[in-house]
C-alpha cells in the first residue's frame, strides 16, 4: 500500500508541537513565577541591606546613644538630623527611608501626590507593637503610606542597653515593582509565542531533540525552583542557535544572576556571611580537614577618614583580590562584615599557618596606590583548626579570639 504523502509528517506534527506548547507554556509560568519570587524577594533583600547599612553606618563613625531633644535627632552629641543622606538613597535606589523616634516620622523621604511630607506622621499601630514593644523587624508586601502602596520593612532602632527608641523603615511603591514585573511578563509571552511559531516550521527530523533540550531546561529551571542554584544545563542547549538555546542562556544567566545576590558580596565578590556559614556547615557535617581563618585590616578607619569611602572601598577590592588568589586552589574565603574576612582553607593546620603568612605578606608588599596616594595596608589574622571542636561556630570563635590577641599585640601578625 502506497503511503500518503505527508502522512506520517501530518500525524508526528501535533505530537510535536502539542509538547512544545505546554512546554513553552509551563516554561513562561515557572519563569515568571520565578522571577516574581527572587525578585520581590531580592527588594526584601534590598530594603535589609539599605536599614542595616544606615544602622552600620551611623555606628561606625557616630558614638553614643539617640536622642530626640527639640525636634532634633542626636546620636551621642552629634546632630543627625539630616535627610541628605535619605534623598540620595532614593535618587539611586528608589528605596523610601524613614527615621522614627518611637512611632513618629522625624526625617523621610516620602511624600503624597501633593508632594507633602509624612514628616511628623505616625506608623501603623501593627508595626509600632511588633518593632517597638516586641523589638523584632517588620515586613510586610501590603504597606499603604500616606497614600501609596508600599513593599517595607521596619528594622527596630536601638541605643546600647537595647531600648528600642525608633525604627527604620525602607520601602520600595508597589507600582515600580509591579511595573518591572509587567515587563517580565510581555516579554515571556512574547518570547513564548515566537517560539511556538517557530516550532511550526520544524522538521521531524529536529523534533525529538528539541524537545529533549526544552526537558533539560524545564528540569533545569524547576531544580532552580527548589532551590538547587548549583544545577547545570548540558553544552547541547545553549550551543544551539536557536529560541532554545536563547532560553538556556537566558536560565543559566538567571541562575548565575541569583546565586552571585545570594551568595556573593557585591563589592568584594567574596561569598557573604550567609552562604560561608552554609558552607561551613556542610563541610563540618562531613568531618572533613578545615581549619578558619579570621582576619581584618588594621587601621581600616583612618583609611576612610583620611582618604575617603571611595579608598575604602578600592582597598577592599585589592585584598580581597589578594585573598582570593591566596585561597582559591584550597579553600574558599568571606567576606565577614565590614574590613574583617574569614577564611576557610580545607588543609591542615601548618599548612593553613604557611599559607595564612604568605598573606600578610603579600598584603604587606602590595602596592596600594589609589589616586595617586599610596597606603600603607596590613593585615592581623588569627588562625583555628576545625578538628579542635565539634561545631564550626566554636572553630570561628577561636579564630576571632586570636584576631584580637593580634589586634590588642601590635596588629600586622598571624596568631596560630
Amino acid at each position: 500500500m502506497k503511503e500518503t504523502k505527508g502522512g506520517i509528517r501530518k500525524k508526528l506534527l501535533p505530537i510535536v508541537i502539542l509538547p512544545i506548547i505546554l512546554l513553552s507554556f509551563l516554561i513562561t509560568v515557572v519563569g515568571v513565577t520565578l522571577f516574581y519570587s527572587f525578585y520581590t524577594q531580592s527588594i526584601r533583600d534590598e530594603l535589609i541591606s539599605t536599614t542595616d547599612t544606615l544602622i552600620d553606618c551611623l555606628d561606625f563613625a557616630i558614638s553614643g546613644d539617640y536622642q530626640y531633644i527639640n525636634e532634633m535627632l542626636f546620636k551621642g552629641d552629634l546632630n543627625i538630623t539630616d535627610s541628605t543622606m535619605l534623598l540620595r538613597i532614593k535618587e539611586q535606589s528608589e528605596i523610601d527611608t524613614t527615621f522614627f523616634w518611637n512611632d513618629l516620622r522625624i526625617m523621610t523621604t516620602i511624600e503624597d501626590e501633593y508632594g507633602i511630607s509624612a514628616v511628623g506622621t505616625k506608623a501603623d499601630s501593627r508595626v509600632s507593637d511588633v518593632v517597638l514593644k516586641q523589638g523584632m523587624s517588620y515586613s510586610s508586601k501590603d504597606l499603604s503610606i500616606n497614600g501609596k502602596n508600599y513593599i517595607g520593612y521596619y528594622v527596630p532602632l536601638k541605643n546600647t542597653g537595647g531600648e528600642v527608641v525608633g525604627m527604620i523603615f525602607a520601602g520600595k511603591q508597589k507600582d515600580l515593582v509591579y511595573h518591572k514585573i509587567t515587563e517580565v511578563i510581555i516579554w515571556f509571552a512574547v518570547f513564548s509565542v515566537l517560539m511556538i511559531a517557530f516550532s511550526l516550521l520544524i522538521t521531524l527530523k529536529f523534533s525529538s531533540s528539541m524537545i529533549a533540550d526544552i526537558n533539560s531546561i524545564n528540569s533545569f529551571l524547576k531544580a532552580i525552583s527548589e532551590g538547587n542554584l548549583r544545577s547545570r544545563l548540558g553544552n547541547r542547549v545553549v550551543n544551539r542557535k536557536d529560541e532554545i538555546g536563547s532560553i538556556g542562556l537566558y536560565a543559566l544567566k538567571m541562575r548565575d544572576n541569583l546565586q552571585k545576590l545570594i551568595e556573593r558580596d557585591a563589592l568584594t565578590e567574596l561569598y557573604n556571611r550567609r552562604s560561608c556559614h552554609n558552607m561551613l556547615s556542610a563541610i563540618s557535617q562531613k568531618n572533613e580537614l578545615y581549619c578558619v581563618v579570621m582576619c581584618d585590616i588594621d587601621f581600616f578607619k583612618k583609611v576612610n577618614d583620611t582618604y575617603g569611602h571611595d579608598a575604602g572601598d578600592y582597598v577592599l577590592q585589592e585584598v580581597s583580590g589578594l585573598i582570593r588568589k591566596n585561597v582559591s586552589e584550597y579553600g574558599f574565603a568571606s567576606r565577614w562584615g565590614g574590613e574583617e574576612f574569614l577564611l576557610v582553607f580545607r588543609l591542615g593546620y601548618e599548612d593553613t599557618v604557611a599559607r595564612t603568612r604568605q598573606l600578610r605578606q603579600s598584603i604587606l608588599e602590595h602596592d596600594f596606590t589609589y589616586e595617586k596616594t599610596k597606603m600603607d595596608i596590613t593585615m592581623t589574622f588569627g588562625v583555628a583548626d576545625g578538628t579542635e571542636f565539634i561545631r564550626y561556630e566554636n572553630v570561628i570563635k577561636k579564630a576571632d579570639e586570636k584576631l584580637y590577641i593580634g589586634k590588642n599585640n601590635g596588629r600586622n601578625q598571624v596568631v596560630a
